[in-house]
């Protein structure tokens, strides 16, 4: 009886034996058999197999190990053999946690983000939560979208500034939720430099329309900056721009206000002593 190639994959190598194949079956089953057997080597090759732990813990230290030595892949893969091998045990939950770290650190911040919000959901009395670290990492995965400054582009403030709204909007929402956290340093830290470079886009703004002959535009971002990021220390240098502005419109008595304020308030600011110079202008006309 010959045996077909099917027959030949999926029945034991004793089957093969016992069947008496004549003239010029055997030959083909043989090879057959082989190229099954050298298939499914090759099928493997690629891709090591785990050894993984016997334990909830063991498996969940091996993918913590991966995810530190960048080796995400396999991380993914322990992480994942934790929650289906383990559901009920304490280190499937850190293991979705994980999960979102690996996908922070290959740069995946918006699937990253969804995953801590989702863990934020699903485990609002989890320690990660409530000491602030979930909350913390979502704040930073929109940080990490802000546009870098590099020499060969334009600097960041020239940018588009959405990236940068967002962040301020999520770490001024972790702010407030976790200000006790140990990351809540950090977060505002952060939450400075993001506000830093929204002033700063706004004088990019400014002062793009004063060249360009547009006062009346200029004085709206500059009076924006001093009413929504008064605590940045550019207030004095941004009320000597004002003041200058005013006076470039013949608004007098506005750009007299502006300056008295700087020198009022900023009494030891360089731009306090260049504010009386044009004050003293303005008073000898």
């Amino acid at each position: 009886m010959a045996l077909s190639f099917h027959d030949a994959r999926c029945r034991a190598p004793g089957v093969a034996r016992r069947a008496r194949l004549d003239g010029w079956a055997a030959p083909a089953v043989a090879a057959a058999l082989l190229l099954a057997i050298l298939g499914c080597a090759g099928s493997n090759a690629n891709r090591q197999p785990l050894s993984y732990g016997r334990s909830a813990a063991a498996s969940y230290r091996q993918g913590v190990e991966a995810l530190e030595d960048e080796n995400y892949a396999d991380a993914t893969r322990y992480f994942e053999s934790v929650k289906a091998r383990f559901p009920f045990s304490r280190f499937s939950t850190l293991a979705e946690l994980r999960l979102a770290d690996v996908l922070f650190a290959q740069e995946s911040y918006t699937a990253a983000i969804d995953a801590y919000k989702i863990f934020i959901s699903l485990h609002p009395n989890h320690a990660q939560v409530l000491g602030g670290y979930a909350g913390y990492r979502v704040a930073l995965a929109y940080v990490k979208q802000i546009p870098s400054d590099w020499f060969i582009v334009p600097p960041s403030y020239e940018k588009d500034q959405t990236a940068t709204r967002g962040a301020v909007r999520e770490l001024a929402a972790f702010l407030r939720s976790y200000a006790e956290s140990k990351y809540a340093t950090k977060g505002r830290e952060a939450y400075r430099r993001c506000l830093r470079s929204l002033v700063e886009h706004e004088l990019y703004v400014a002062r793009y329309y004063l060249d360009n002959d547009k006062p009346k535009a200029a004085i709206l971002r500059l009076e924006t900056v001093l009413r929504q990021y008064p605590d940045l220390g550019v207030e004095a240098s941004v009320r000597l721009l004002l003041g200058q502005t005013y006076l470039k419109l013949q608004q007098r008595a506005r750009a007299r206000e502006t300056f008295l304020a700087l020198v009022r308030d900023h009494p030891g600011d360089v731009n306090s002593a260049k504010a009386k110079l044009f004050l003293e202008r303005i008073d000898e006309n």
